[in-house]
């Protein structure tokens, strides 16, 4: 599963300082670093290393969300009220799966498979 932007020291820099200025070489490599601001303290390797550690491990969640809210996207179309369905319940139901996932994201996901719809 793709997590997006990779985990590295600018995503983390994006987190902790989102109004600085900097330029990295290396977006592992602390030392490549050149801090630009000088209204705004430059992160710590510590606290740089640490909000990487975060994102990483929030990573798998995020992907989880992420995905679920696609799907529901993808399946908004189901639910309205012009909409004439024999099945519209299996449509609720898998989009309350879904709503689950996006508020409560697990590591490993077990997504519901869309109904197929059956026209009235």
């Amino acid at each position: 599963m793709s997590f997006g932007l990779p985990i590295s020291y600018p995503s983390a820099l994006m987190v902790l300082t989102p109004n600085a200025q900097w330029s990295i070489k290396d977006e592992n490599d602390y030392s490549s670093l050149v801090w630009l601001s000088t209204d705004i303290e430059k992160p710590t390797q510590a606290a740089l290393d640490a909000e990487v550690a975060r994102q990483f491990s929030d990573a798998p969640l995020k992907a989880c969300s992420d995905k679920a809210k696609l799907l529901l996207a993808a399946s908004d179309w189901s639910v309205l009220s012009d909409v004439s369905l024999s099945n519209k319940t299996d449509f609720e139901a898998y989009r309350a799966q879904l709503r689950t996932l996006v508020f409560n994201p697990v590591a490993e996901p077990v997504f519901p498979t869309e109904p197929q719809p059956v026209w009235i």
